[in-house]
C-alpha cells in the first residue's frame, strides 16, 4: 500500500496515527519546507533523519512542515533504530508542540526582517542554551531571519522558539524598527533639553531612581552631558518609550514650577511640545 498527501490538507500527526493504526511497515518520505524521511516497524516509529539531524529531534523538525507533500513507501526497513519512545506519546508530544508552536508564531518576526545583536549583556540569571548560542552567533545584522533558521540546522520549531526568546531578552533587535523608535527618544530628549538644558537633564535622574523598572530603560540611552546629546544603544519597544515619555513628563511638571514658576515652566513646555510638533 502506497500513498501520498498534501500537507496544506493534512497534518503530518495524521499519517503517523495512520500508519501506527495499520501497524504498516515502511518509509514516509516529506518534502516541503522541511524535508525528511520517518520510517516505520509494524507501525512503530523507529527512525526519523531530517538533514543532519536524526531521531526524536529529527521528527519533531520533520513535523512541522506544513506545506509539500509526504508520501508512503511500504516494506523499507531502517537501517537503523534511533527512536524507541512510544508512537501514541510521540503524536501527544507533537500536539502539544504545535499549540505552542502558535503562540511562538503570533510573536515571531517577519522571517523576511534582518536583526542584529544588542549591546546588552545577558542577565547573570539566565541561562543561555548552547543551540541559544547557535542562533545568537548567526544574527548579524544581514541574514535575513529565514536564512537565520535555516542554516542553524536545529529545525523550524526550535530555532523560531530560540529568535522569540533572544528577542523578549532583549539580546537581539531588528535595527530599522529600532532606528525608527530610538529616533523618537532621541528627538525627545534632545529637545527637552535645549530647552531645559541641564535641569532637564537633573530631572532625568530623578526619572532613572524614582522606579525599580525605570532602570532598564534608562540603560538603553546615553547622555553626553557636555553637549547635552542622546543616543539609543540598545533597542527599546514603543510601549517603553511611552511609558517613559508620560512617566518622566509627570516629573518635569512636578519639578519645573518650583524652578521657573508656574506661568513660565507652562510656556516653556508649550514651546517645547510645539517643537516636537514640527519634527513629527
Amino acid at each position: 500500500m502506497t500513498f501520498e498527501i498534501n500537507l496544506q490538507d493534512f497534518n503530518l500527526t495524521d499519517v503517523l496515527q495512520f500508519v501506527l493504526n495499520t501497524k504498516k511497515t515502511g518509509v514516509v518520505h516529506v518534502e516541503g519546507e522541511t524535508k525528511g524521511e520517518i520510517y516505520f516497524a509494524d507501525g512503530l516509529v523507529v527512525h526519523a533523519a531530517n538533514g543532519t539531524c536524526e531521531g526524536v529531534g529529527a521528527l519533531f523538525n520533520i513535523s512541522f512542515t506544513s506545506s509539500g507533500k509526504a508520501s508512503f513507501e511500504p516494506h523499507v526497513e531502517a537501517l537503523e533504530q534511533t527512536i524507541s519512545e512510544d508512537t501514541g506519546k510521540l503524536v501527544e508530544t507533537i500536539e502539544k508542540r504545535h499549540i505552542e508552536f502558535q503562540t511562538i508564531k503570533i510573536n515571531l518576526p517577519p522571517l523576511t526582517s534582518v536583526w542584529a545583536k544588542t549591546t546588552k549583556e545577558p542577565e547573570s540569571a539566565v541561562a543561555i542554551r548552547r543551540t541559544d548560542w547557535q542562533v545568537l552567533a548567526m544574527i548579524d545584522g544581514k541574514r535575513k531571519l529565514a536564512d537565520v533558521i535555516t542554516e542553524s540546522k536545529l529545525g523550524g520549531y526550535e530555532a523560531m522558539k530560540t529568535v522569540v526568546w533572544l528577542k523578549e531578552k532583549g539580546l537581539i533587535f531588528e535595527p530599522e524598527q529600532a532606528a525608527r523608535l530610538g529616533s523618537r527618544v532621541v528627538g525627545y530628549l534632545n529637545a527637552f533639553f535645549a530647552d531645559f538644558s541641564k535641569n532637564g537633564l537633573i530631572w532625568f535622574k530623578r526619572w532613572v531612581v524614582s522606579k525599580e523598572e525605570n532602570t532598564e530603560i534608562a540603560n538603553a540611552i546615553s547622555i553626553d552631558e557636555e553637549i547635552m546629546e542622546t543616543k539609543v544603544v540598545f533597542e527599546l519597544t514603543s510601549e517603553q518609550i511611552d511609558y517613559f515619555i508620560r512617566s518622566f513628563e509627570e516629573i518635569a511638571k512636578t519639578e519645573g514650577p518650583k524652578i521657573y514658576g508656574k506661568l513660565l515652566f507652562r510656556k516653556k513646555f508649550e514651546d517645547f511640545q510645539s517643537k516636537l510638533g514640527e519634527q513629527e
